[in-house]
């Protein structure tokens, strides 16, 4: 889409935060924007849908040997999926995922085992519960919190907390939802990685203007800490999707996460090499954190 936006990085930690959001805002969200796509019918469904969750069960949860199998012939997954193992989640944890989009990500854990896991997102079309049984709510989380539900095991904001105004005022707000010892995980882009320094305004992720800020690693542990959290674990789970984009926008090609026939095998080979590589040293454009309370 077309504009020009304005980012200040900070000269301390290398974070990026847009200078003034523009007042069109939602105009940036149209109607195929990736988060609301509606979701597969069929995903579940068939011998198709009983090797997605045997799947999806081992990814998630580190269990099932049919799933360890699967993953052997398509070792690939959602990094979403992927995350939630790092919280050690009990079966009735209760898990609530903030701007949850479509809602697929809350299927999968419920089909996988996960029985208490619910939703929020303010443009979510309607409260109807995803797949027919998952409770999803048309709010904000300062909503949520006034209509009073039972504390949560765990919050979760995959690419989520990029777009809010006040990601800090946010993550201050999660603790009022949170059971002791209660968890936080945040997915989202990172500043100051590879990606960003070799790319700079045609990288991918940058995603003007819906990215309102962007932290860097040291950014994002030091924003936890201001909101009384600990930073119990820091990963990387960058997808070879960023550096193709990102080789497009260069080229001034649109929805270039949408042309994989534009490199050849090759260059998806080098692409997935490298993106193995950068997650692996910590320079990669996308973190996984987990956010444990601190202790008054």
């Amino acid at each position: 889409m077309e504009g020009e936006f304005e980012y200040a990085e900070c000269a301390s930690c290398g974070s990026l935060q847009i200078v003034q959001p523009p007042e069109d805002l939602p105009r940036y969200y149209p109607p195929e924007y990736d988060a609301y796509n509606a979701l597969p019918e069929r995903y579940y469904r068939g011998l198709l849908g009983v090797i997605r969750v045997w799947r999806d069960r081992t990814v998630a949860t580190g269990r099932g040997v049919m799933g360890r199998l699967v993953l052997m012939v398509h070792p690939q997954q959602d990094p979403r999926v992927r995350s939630i193992r790092l919280m050690n989640l009990s079966p009735d944890a209760r898990v609530l995922d903030v701007g949850c989009g479509s809602g697929l990500l809350l299927l999968i854990m419920h089909r996988v085992g996960f029985n208490n896991v619910e939703g929020i997102d303010p443009y979510r079309p309607s409260d109807q519960p995803v797949g027919g049984k998952v409770p999803v709510y048309r709010r904000t989380l300062r909503e949520h919190i006034e209509a009073q539900p039972p504390p949560y095991d765990a919050l979760m904001y995959h690419h989520v907390l990029e777009h809010v105004p006040d990601p800090e005022g946010e993550l201050a707000l999660a603790r009022r939802l949170l059971k002791p010892g209660g968890k936080v995980l945040v997915r989202l882009p990172l500043a100051g990685s590879y990606h960003w320094k070799r790319y700079g305004v045609d990288w991918f992720q940058l995603d003007a203007p819906r990215h309102l800020s962007i932290p860097s690693v040291q950014g994002m542990k030091a924003l936890a800490e201001r909101c009384g959290y600990m930073v119990e674990y820091v990963g990387f789970d960058a997808l070879p999707l960023h550096l193709h984009a990102s080789e497009l926008y260069r080229r001034g090609i649109p929805g270039s996460q949408h042309r994989p026939d534009m490199h050849t095998r090759a260059q998806w080979r080098e692409f997935t090499r490298l993106t193995l590589s950068l997650n692996r040293t910590g320079e990669a454009d996308s973190g996984v954190f987990v956010l444990s309370m601190r202790e008054s």
